[in-house]
């Protein structure tokens, strides 16, 4: 909750900034197809300026906000559409001096700021498009899962793109009806990973562009150093995991199509631990996941870099192009396969594919022709969202307990999903990814 000496500070400090667009607020009005968003963007920098330029051209991009106004004037600079809208500095002013005109929020931050901006929009009754992965702890996933239940009337909507499309939609209709028998493996892939094997710059100066207070958040205070900037945040566990940046889309297919939630466990093996402050450069990370109803346990494999082997799909005929980012669900008899964001969803072999009968459409089919167009949709009444922070929390609560696996190597930690604990390992159960050690709630985030 805000303080009141911030509302008054605001209240009394604060000149009133001037809206080109009409406001329409959704949350009033009720659907209408001839109706656009006002939808204010927070975290503008390479991805986040991507988004908002696509926002811009469905809906009104009515406010801007980045902590970095330096990287931010980069990022939009070919992006035409973006150009000539107020640029804020702190979400909560930007709030509080918008208020109902904001009927949505796009956030777009790195993943340590997601839980207090997106529960600071939650409360205040704006949609929510978050990236993923949703949070940086488990406590702030469960924590912000929980809020967006507690609003029923806020559509919120985690960036795992391939979500929406009719690939996933098919994946799980295969997973459902057993089409390829009992699934009780799954592989999945990613060549891509951020890491780091350098010092951290010491003695830098923050630039006067650049608010490193708000650029921190609720975050641990820590010297400022450019070696966190232009996204380089990504390899630094202060600030992000190493399993989030494509588990979000690699471990969709099985999470939704095998209904894989609660894991019993998880370990990591790595060939080389991680240089202080990140994570290490590649691993293997296991899962395993009880029954659910009529499916079977589960073993989820995740091969992680690229100094590890990635082992030859079973079911995958001999000379086929091999899988690097992307998954396998490997049945009793034949196997489905997909690739990042779930997309060419196959059953392999071929023969088998060429053989098996079109299953029933168990899965939603939702309109939106992309994620964000899912999303809108969903706020104006018209769409269901596909990626809600209901369905997404537990699967970003899986990733982060990869990453406190990938930190604590060789130990297979036992997960009590219910008491949020490590049973069997203490210094793994107080691990940065599971919760913040030292917040600073203080400063009234959210």
């Amino acid at each position: 909750m805000k303080s009141m000496r911030r509302r008054d500070f605001l209240k009394s400090t604060l000149a009133a900034s001037a809206v080109s667009v009409v406001p329409f607020n959704i949350l009033k009005a009720g659907p209408s197809p001839n109706s656009k968003l006002n939808i204010a963007g927070i975290g503008i920098g390479m991805q986040g300026s991507s988004n908002a330029e696509y926002l811009a051209g469905t809906d009104n991009v009515i406010a801007l906000c980045d902590v970095d106004q330096a990287w931010h004037k980069k990022q939009i600079q070919k992006r035409k559409n973006l150009h000539g809208i107020k640029l804020w500095t702190d979400y909560r002013v930007m709030f509080d001096k918008l208020g109902k005109q904001i009927d949505a929020v796009l956030i777009a931050t790195p993943e340590h700021n997601h839980y207090t901006i997106a529960t600071a929009a939650i409360r205040r009754g704006y949609h929510v498009y978050c990236q993923k992965p949703l949070c940086h702890t488990v406590n702030e996933v469960r924590l912000l899962t929980e809020e967006a239940k507690k609003h029923k009337n806020v559509v919120t909507q985690m960036g795992n793109q391939g979500h929406s499309g009719t690939s996933s939609a098919m994946l799980r209709d295969w997973g459902q009806a057993n089409s390829v028998g009992p699934i009780r493996e799954v592989h999945a892939y990613s060549r891509k990973n951020y890491w780091i094997d350098k010092p951290i710059a010491t003695g830098c100066t923050v630039p006067d562009t650049l608010d490193w207070n708000l650029y921190l958040n609720r975050a641990e205070e820590i010297p400022f150093s450019t070696s966190y900037m232009n996204r380089e945040w990504i390899r630094y566990s202060h600030f992000s995991g190493a399993v989030g940046d494509m588990a979000a889309h690699i471990f969709d297919p099985a999470y939704y199509a095998l209904d894989l939630r609660i894991p019993l466990s998880v370990r990591a093996d790595v060939n080389t631990p991680a240089y202080p402050g990140s994570l290490p450069r590649s691993g293997v990370i296991t899962w395993e996941f009880a029954a659910r109803g009529k499916m079977p346990p589960v073993t989820l494999k995740y091969y992680l870099g690229e100094d590890i082997e990635f082992p030859y799909p079973k079911h995958l005929e001999p000379g086929r192009r091999e899988i690097t980012s992307g998954s396998v669900m490997v049945g009793e008899h034949a196997s489905i396969m997909a690739g990042s964001h779930s997309q060419g969803g196959r059953i392999i072999p071929e023969s088998v594919m060429k053989e098996t009968p079109r299953p029933p459409e168990v899965a939603f089919r939702c309109k939106g022709r992309t994620h964000f167009d899912n999303w809108t949709l969903a706020c104006k009444g018209e769409d269901t969202a596909m990626s809600n922070f209901e369905y997404a929390g537990p699967l970003s609560e899986i990733i982060v307990l990869g990453d406190i696996a990938l930190l604590h190597p060789g130990r297979t930690l036992k997960w009590d999903s219910k008491n949020m604990k490590i049973t069997n390992d203490e210094e793994a159960n107080k691990s940065l990814f599971m919760r913040r050690l030292a917040p600073r709630d203080h400063l009234n985030w959210c």
